[in-house]
């Protein structure tokens, strides 16, 4: 079921009515956005050396809608609107559009990069994934964004990007959620990945987490991990005894063949994607998996930085 189509203020509005008729359990609802220096961002960033990429660029943005969750989480409708039609539109030789659960054949014929940020429709078939395998061979990239990895049953999602959300007949049982323990910890790995240059050993990030995953963990590379503490909602943070001492994925990669693939748990909060150094990580990740420079789409890393929309 696809609605590329549709009007898409039309369709906000819809959605806006749509979501406040059921809400989800409160989770970490006293979480505020981190407090960034934007002198230690530009460093982290760089100068901008490069205006444009080296080709025109397509992009897809996958969304969805979710009615189970508060105002403040999980709103795919605004990130989709934010990032296509305010960001990403005003890169020189990008071109970025939007389509609701899935791309088209069309779509996947002409994209470069497609980002699934959405709660999944329907649990994806044989179809759905050999368009992400043939996708991937010819060198498009992926980024899987937060609920996008939760699909159930989780196997066959986590043989396409490396983990997934796993039920109680999983392999290592049903996961977890619940509060993202902070700060949050660079792999050696990630140390040295593009994706993460200039950034801190460890740093602080304000969302959610899930944690073990099922799926074949030898097929990943691990770039950032924490700590699990109890699961659920939360009225605060969690005390050290609480943590659970192992080094969970909180963002991996993985290539396969000429494709590679970027994919992040955080992205439950709204005000993390006005958070620049998660814009950071997003803007990075899209550029090295189409293999291009970060420098053009570095002036979106500080570009509306506002709150959600009334």
């Amino acid at each position: 079921m696809f609605f590329s189509g549709v009007n898409t203020r039309k369709l906000l509005v819809f959605v806006s009515i749509f979501c406040a008729v059921g809400v989800a359990d409160a989770q970490h609802q006293w979480q505020e956005p981190p407090e960034r220096n934007l002198n230690e961002v530009q460093q982290i960033m760089g100068p901008v050396e490069q205006t444009e990429p080296s080709r025109d660029l397509n992009i897809v943005w996958v969304w969805g809608v979710d009615y189970d969750h508060e105002r403040g989480f999980h709103r795919y409708p605004w990130v989709m609107d934010l990032f296509v039609n305010k960001l990403l539109s005003t890169v020189p030789r990008v071109s970025a559009e939007h389509v609701m659960y899935f791309p088209t054949d069309e779509q996947w014929a002409k994209a470069d990069l497609v980002v699934f940020y959405h709660h999944a429709f329907e649990v994806w078939g044989d179809k759905h994934y050999a368009s992400i395998d043939a996708f991937q061979k010819r060198g498009g990239g992926l980024v899987i964004i937060h609920e996008s990895t939760i699909q159930r049953p989780g196997e066959e999602l986590a043989k396409c990007i490396g983990l997934a959300w796993g039920t109680d007949n999983s392999a290592n049982g049903r996961s977890g959620w619940g509060l993202l323990p902070t700060p949050v910890s660079l792999t050696e790995a990630g140390e040295d990945h593009p994706i993460f240059e200039g950034f801190p050993e460890s740093f602080e990030l304000v969302d959610e987490f899930y944690w073990n995953l099922t799926g074949d963990a030898s097929q990943i590379t691990p770039m950032i991990v924490s700590e699990a503490g109890p699961g659920g909602g939360t009225e605060g943070p969690h005390d050290a005894d609480e943590l659970d001492g192992k080094d969970w994925p909180v963002m991996w990669t993985q290539v396969k063949g000429k494709g590679k693939l970027f994919a992040t748990v955080p992205g439950h909060n709204y005000f993390m994607f006005n958070d620049p150094y998660f814009r950071i990580i997003l803007l990075r990740a899209m550029a090295w998996t189409m293999d291009e420079s970060f420098d053009p789409f570095k002036p979106l890393v500080t570009m509306h930085l506002e709150p959600l929309d009334d």
